[in-house]
Order: structure tokens, then C-alpha cells, then sequence
């Protein structure tokens, strides 16, 4: 049983009991039960309900024990019950003269709940006493119910699995038994099933899965980490970190891990819509392209703001050769990335904005490094821009936040 601390007197409780103390009769009408996890801050003698009610359960049975509280019996049962939770919260419901029923009492349990299950799954009747204050209160009745059924032994012995290595000779419908392996099982009146609880694998009441999905858990590996490779999730490891802004007309701004995919058809000009501002690092792949190209910061061309600096090896004649250039790279209105395939370091820092390029092109005998510096401290860089990729063209952009 769920470990309630005693209950306590609501305010139109306490109302209705001043009354009582007059001679009005007390009468209580029922019993409800839920699963309302109460915030620290909640005052319950403020309820005028259970946070979360799941079930409406009658009186049976009334008794003035005589040292100003009163037993009310009633029975817990799971009839009817379309889907199980956990019973954290116990009302006490009584009927008000001038402003009808109201909640007498409350009791809460928290953390120490106990789970009632669905009906069909786990037979539940338990018997069950609640004591509320009276004070001397003479005339104290209850709305008692003649349909309540009282649990047996056999239904006790339902909610109370047997365990042990073999089945149990004393098998009937609902009964549980826990094997030799530590399942639950239950008798259908036939043979031994396994207990299939819908949310026995929940937590707060997500379920666990090894293929991810919206709202899903993914367990550990054996290994106790979190594996990403395809033989154990089975899916794309970057459906839960990856953000496509191809199609979207306004900046987004990428957290840090996140990964956006930018897809372009045809196109010279490319937005890439990311918000970014000082202090943030971010890695970018563009596909192959056969000219160089330009990242317009906050989609401006800013005339003679920008130098570029590079070292890069080419074939000419057969043979290697090794250079390095940038007294024609000065001047420029945009960071500069030269052409071919290209993976970018870009760094945003107030006093230091700079692009560290590293490239290749598709006849692989051009390939370097480049640096590109805007040359203008004094002006933000809140949009990480532009891509003007020369001709038009048909690939991709991968960019992911660093920092």
C-alpha cells in the first residue's frame, strides 16, 4: 500500500467541520483516488480537488472511532479501469448544506505511491481504511454503497505474486507467479502467459526503444554508453541532432552539436538563414564547387573590408609546385573560399572574424589552405550569411556549431 502521511482538512473542510460543531449533519459521500504530482509549493488545505483524478470509488462502511476521527471503509478495486496509474493522492468528499459536495480531506504520498493497473491485466480488491477529523461533531453519517464487493483471499493472493522455480499447483484466472527468471506471469485460466504491462517500461512515461523515434527512449548498449552506430540504433544517428533549412526564409540559430543540412539546386546564390553572434565557432562542408566563392556576412557586401591569405600546392608541367599568395587577395567585399570541395572553420569573434579554409578541387591537382579576415571590428556579425558560389550549381552545405 501506498504510504500516505495522514490526511488533511481543506479549507472548505474545515468550514463544513465548524458547522458540524452547530449540529448540521457531516455526511460523507465518497472516496476518489489520483496520480497529480503536487508541486513544492502546493497548499492542500487550497484543493478544491485532486490535481489529477483517476477514479470515483463509493463508501462502505462508516465508524466513529471516538477519539474525534471517523474510519471510512472503502474498497480499492480496478474494475472498470481503462488504464493503470499511480495512486499518489486520496480525497475524502463530504456533502456541504450551503454549497454541495466539496473535498473534506486530502492525502498525499508522493514518491511513495503504489501503481493500480488496468482492469484485465491484474485483478485488484483491496480493502481499505481512511481516518479524517471530526472534532465533536454529533451527527456524522455517509452515503454508503451496497454494491461493494469485499476483496477474498484468492483475489489478495492475485496482487501478490508467488515466486518460485516452478509453476504453482494452485493455478487460477489472475493468479501471478514470478519464475525462475524473474518474469511475471499470469494464469488465464488455461496456461501461463507473460505479463504484458503497456507502460511497465516507461519512464515519466516514455517508453524505451532501440529505434529512435518521437517521445522514445534509447537504452545503453552492453557496454553501458550510448552506441550510435547503425548495427545498434538502426537509423539515422542524425535524426535527433540534424536541422534541414534548405526551404526556410528566416534565421535559425543552431545549438551547440547541431548540425544543419542546406541543399541547393541550380543555384548561384544561396542563403544560408543561421543566426550567430560573437563568440561562436562553427565547421562547414560545401560540396564541390569549380569557382571560388564568397560568404557575404549578414547577407552584405561590405567594399574593401576583406583580405585572404593562401598556401596551396598545383601540378604544372607535370611537377608540384608550392605557393603562396595574397597581395591579390586584399581588398575584397566578402570572405573569400577558394574553389573545389571545401571544409571551413568559421570563427566569429568581435575583434577577430575569420574563415580557415582547406580545399581541394574535382582534378585533384589544386589543393590548399586559405585564411579570410574581415578587416572591420566594429560591426556584429549576427547572420552568418550569404553563399555566392560564382556559377550555378546543384550539391550541398553542411554547417555545425562548435561552440
Amino acid at each position: 500500500m501506498a504510504d500516505f502521511r495522514g490526511t488533511i482538512l481543506t479549507q472548505r473542510g474545515r468550514n463544513l467541520l465548524a458547522k458540524a460543531q452547530t449540529g448540521t449533519t457531516l455526511t460523507f459521500t465518497k472516496i476518489k483516488l489520483g496520480d497529480g504530482l503536487w508541486p513544492s509549493n502546493t497548499d492542500p488545505t487550497q484543493l478544491n480537488d485532486l490535481v489529477s483524478p483517476k477514479l470515483n470509488l463509493p463508501i462502505q462502511e462508516i465508524r466513529v472511532v471516538g477519539d474525534g476521527t471517523v474510519r471510512l471503509r472503502f474498497v480499492l478495486t480496478n474494475t472498470g479501469l481503462s488504464q493503470g496509474f499511480f495512486m499518489r493522492e486520496i480525497g475524502i468528499y463530504a456533502q456541504d448544506p450551503d454549497i454541495g459536495e466539496i473535498l473534506y480531506a486530502v492525502a498525499y504520498a508522493g514518491d511513495r505511491a503504489d501503481f493500480i493497473p488496468a482492469d484485465g491485466i491484474t485483478k485488484v480488491e483491496n480493502v481499505v481504511d481512511i481516518y479524517t477529523v471530526i472534532a465533536n461533531a454529533q451527527n456524522v453519517t455517509a452515503v454508503i454503497s451496497d454494491t461493494v464487493a469485499l476483496a477474498t483471499k484468492q483475489d489478495i493472493d492475485t496482487v501478490k505474486p508467488e515466486a518460485r522455480t516452478t509453476a504453482p499447483n494452485l493455478a487460477y484466472p489472475g493468479k501471478l507467479w514470478i519464475d525462475a527468471d524473474s518474469f511475471l506471469k499470469y494464469y488465464n485460466g488455461s496456461s501461463w502467459q507473460n505479463l504484458k504491462v503497456s507502460f511497465a517500461d516507461t519512464v515519466d512515461g516514455f517508453h524505451a526503444s532501440l529505434t529512435p523515434s518521437p517521445f522514445t527512449l534509447v537504452p545503453l548498449n552492453a557496454d553501458g554508453i550510448l552506441d550510435l552506430s547503425s548495427t545498434y540504433i538502426k537509423s539515422n544517428v542524425y535524426t535527433f541532432r540534424r536541422v534541414d533549412l534548405t526551404n526556410v526564409t528566416s534565421d535559425y540559430e543552431l545549438k551547440v552539436g547541431e548540425e544543419a543540412i542546406i541543399r541547393f539546386n541550380n543555384q548561384q546564390i544561396v542563403p544560408l538563414h543561421i543566426a550567430t553572434r560573437s563568440g561562436t565557432v562553427y565547421e562547414m562542408i560545401i560540396s564541390e564547387s569549380g569557382q571560388p566563392a564568397y560568404l557575404y556576412p549578414n547577407n552584405t557586401a561590405y567594399s574593401n573590408q576583406f583580405a585572404s591569405y593562401r598556401l596551396y600546392a598545383s601540378v604544372e608541367g607535370g611537377n608540384w609546385r608550392f605557393s603562396a599568395d595574397g597581395s591579390t587577395s586584399l581588398n575584397r567585399p566578402a570572405f573569400e573560399l577558394y574553389a573545389g570541395l571545401k571544409r571551413v572553420l568559421i570563427v566569429n569573434e568581435t575583434s577577430y572574424k575569420r574563415l580557415i579554409t582547406q580545399y581541394a578541387d574535382a582534378s585533384q591537382y589544386h589543393h590548399g589552405i586559405s585564411v579570410s579576415f574581415w578587416l572591420n571590428p566594429s560591426i556584429q556579425w549576427t547572420s552568418l550569411g550569404t553563399l555566392d558560389l560564382a556559377w550555378r550549381n546543384t550539391g550541398f552545405i553542411l554547417i555545425r556549431r562548435l561552440l
